[in-house]
């Protein structure tokens, strides 16, 4: 590795390096100086990181000198949160027999069960005489890092140098590996400078972490040309080398650049394994781009690296995402024929697609058959078992594997119960679904907003809207907050009863509880007071959306022109289109089918026809319900003609009638004695499987009376 791939720091670091070494302020102008007179030095920036704090104590070794000077130097204590379960480790008064403990238990990758057992072999080994070498702190310093506190781990190593304890190559790589992983890369690379001012030897794995703090930094140019330079200069890289930069690519988006760079790996015959590849084929599927991930994947089994599960999970996973049930099973059938045994992720992958695609009692076979291998089923699979039986409307089915799951002490998590709080409501099954809320808190475990807006949409269903504001209280005593989601469920609720006053005072109490209204909310409300007619209170809530920064949406529009309709405000209606058009909103075909509807229905016949003919320069195609609209309003005007002439028009136009279009021509053909046309459509509205309505059937039963025909064909 050459010297000149080294960055130098500056002194715009000092406030970084201060606050992640967690300087006293006493040491701070001492901290500075020393920095100071080091930074033209080829690697003086470096020195302060783990020289600084032993020069500023004094060259004095008493352990005792320094308890009085600093207690906080020899009492460690860890500022991170418990991560693990903590079970006290014996109390070891031998220092050889303390030794031996932490030897075996940090060794080979280990780690403490809980940050106070390692709290307590740290401050028993500062009290030993003589002190434990740096190699056996070091594996203690190994042990935190790998438990994630990095941070302490940077704070131990500076207060074990106010020990005298010297550092050597092992706690200088830790250092490194601790800054790398806090996203410090800089720091990272100003230990890099003092390993080589102290003559230690740079190996792979050193190199290796340096370029994955650097990708984790955002920095890949850097990544690359360090890369480089270890072809070039050494350490050579080695397999793990290749995967963090695959990884870090991939991580970043950049997975064309890493098949691109794992190309030209492979015609220089660099050392790849099955680990690389996983990462660039689990990249690709999360893109959705499973045919180049299995391209990939027969690749490396043509070059003799053998996928291992995480490749295959990665694959079915992909296959699964985008529904290719068929082939991600086929692909588990060469997995298991080539000695590579799934695991609880690749069942769980094929389960919820099977779910997802309707097919749960195929899934309930998968579940019987990864029990009988050995494999225990979690929470995840057993829930998306239920979504798939609920799904399905199973939901004696679907109790009776939470019965199971429990029994199998699986314990459901909130998600589980939630998925059957709201199949239930959606049955109008809200006994049942207050029950299932009841189990869940027996179980310990609490409702979030989810369940309780599942339980409040089964009452709004219902009509049930004392019921879902109690829901509402019920939550907010518990200290679940109500969000936007909850309120948009009570206001829709609210609206569909056509009590919109409620609805718009709900909004004021989402307002005072900080709850910010999205455009669900307005629309709802908007959409509501266009329903009753209430033109002004829904143009005040358009106003009010649009000072809040939320735009107009189609949905909204077409209430409005609906509501302007239905109360015969056709010159407003078409006002507002207009402006619409001349805006950057553009109405859609089912703004133009409401405006249509109304100038039919107001009688203004050759209005709605230059509108339907204006479509096509627009943009827009009709649709059926665009010609059931003008259809009708031509038979409601007499003209008949047109109206039959119109219904070829749009079957050439490859648009088939619907049993609307049907009823209203018919209608229209009978009222103007058009019997024989009107026959003839009777017949084909019944061979593609529609049905006459009331008005339809009281004309014709009035025409076969009076014609003394046969009834109405079947």
């Amino acid at each position: 590795m050459r010297i000149d791939v080294v960055i130098l720091f500056e002194i715009k670091f000092t406030s970084l390096c201060i606050q992640c070494l967690h300087l006293p302020k006493k040491k701070l102008f001492s901290f500075q100086i020393h920095l100071l007179m080091e930074r033209m030095s080829l690697y003086g920036a470096s020195i302060f990181l783990l020289r600084a704090p032993a020069a500023i104590s004094s060259q004095s070794s008493s352990l005792s000198f320094l308890y009085h000077l600093h207690p906080s130097c020899v009492c460690f204590s860890f500022r991170g949160r418990r991560r693990f379960s903590s079970i006290p480790i014996p109390c070891v008064d031998d220092p050889n027999q303390l030794l031996r403990y932490v030897r075996k238990h940090c060794r080979n990758g280990g780690v403490f069960k809980s940050v106070s057992d390692a709290s307590y072999c740290i401050n028993k080994m500062i009290k030993t005489n003589p002190l434990p070498s740096a190699r056996d702190f070091s594996l203690l310093l190994g042990a935190i890092a790998r438990m994630k506190q990095y941070s302490t781990v940077i704070r131990l190593i500076e207060q074990l140098l106010w020990l005298g304890i010297e550092h050597d190559v092992v706690l200088l790589n830790i250092s490194l590996n601790c800054f790398c992983c806090l996203k410090q890369v800089e720091l990272g690379l100003s230990i890099l400078g003092r390993i080589f001012k102290l003559g230690f030897h740079i190996d792979v794995v050193t190199s290796s972490t340096l370029i994955d703090g650097l990708l984790n930094k955002g920095k890949t140019d850097q990544a690359l040309r360090f890369l480089d330079d270890m072809v070039l200069n050494g350490p050579a890289p080695d397999e793990i080398t290749y995967a963090i930069i695959a990884k870090g690519l991939c991580r970043a988006g950049n997975t064309r650049l890493a098949i691109e760079l794992l190309r030209d790996w492979e015609e220089r015959s660099c050392r790849l394994n099955s680990f690389t590849y996983s990462i660039v084929i689990d990249s690709l599927c999360k893109e959705g781009l499973i045919t180049e991930a299995l391209r990939l994947h027969e690749g490396m089994s043509t070059k003799g690296i053998e996928p291992n599960v995480v490749t295959y999970n990665s694959l079915i996973h992909g296959l699964c995402n985008v529904g290719q049930m068929e082939d991600a099973l086929v692909l588990l059938e060469q997995m298991t024929s080539r000695g590579t045994q799934p695991d609880l992720l690749t069942y769980n992958s094929l389960v919820h697609c099977l779910c997802s695609l309707g097919q749960w009692k195929d899934a309930t076979v998968l579940l019987d058959k990864m029990m009988k291998a050995g494999i225990e089923p979690n929470v995840v699979t057993y829930t998306s078992v239920i979504q798939g039986v609920c799904n399905s409307g199973q939901l004696k089915e679907a109790r009776r594997l939470l019965s199971h799951m429990v029994k199998s002490r699986v314990m459901p998590n909130v998600r589980t119960f939630t998925i059957l709080v709201d199949a239930h409501c959606k049955e109008g099954m809200l006994l049942e679904a207050r029950a299932i809320v009841d189990q869940m808190i027996q179980l310990g475990k609490i409702p979030d907003s989810f369940t309780y807006n599942a339980l409040m949409n089964g009452y709004c269903l219902q009509n049930r809207m004392q019921d879902a504001m109690e829901v509402l209280n019920l939550m907010v005593e518990r200290g679940c907050s109500p969000n936007v989601v909850c309120y948009n469920i009570l206001i829709n609720g609210y609206c569909k009863a056509r009590r919109v006053e409620k609805s718009k005072m709900l909004l004021g109490e989402m307002l005072q509880r900080g709850v910010i209204p999205n455009i669900i909310t307005y629309s709802t409300l908007i959409n509501g007071f266009c329903q009753v007619g209430n033109l002004q209170a829904a143009e005040e809530l358009i106003n009010e959306m649009q000072s809040r920064d939320l735009s107009l949406n189609h949905y909204i529009l077409s209430a409005f022109l609906d509501g302007l309709c239905k109360v015969q405000q056709i010159d407003k209606a078409i006002t507002l289109l207009r402006k619409m058009e001349d805006s950057k909103f553009i109405p859609n075909i089912v703004a133009y089918n409401i405006l249509i509807n109304g100038m039919c229905n107001a009688g203004k016949l050759d209005d709605a026809m230059d509108l339907f003919n204006c479509l096509h320069a627009r943009g827009l195609q009709p649709n059926v319900r665009t010609y059931s609209s003008v259809m009708h309003g031509l038979c409601k005007g007499g003209r008949t003609e047109e109206a039959y002439q119109l219904l070829k028009e749009m079957e050439g136009n490859g648009l088939f009638p619907d049993g609307v279009t049907y009823n209203s021509i018919i209608q229209g053909l009978l009222k103007n004695n058009e019997n024989t046309r009107a026959a003839q459509l009777v017949g084909e509205m019944v061979e593609r499987g529609f049905s006459a309505n009331v008005g339809t059937m009281e004309l014709w039963v009035k025409y076969c009376v009076t014609n003394g025909t046969s009834s109405f064909p079947s």
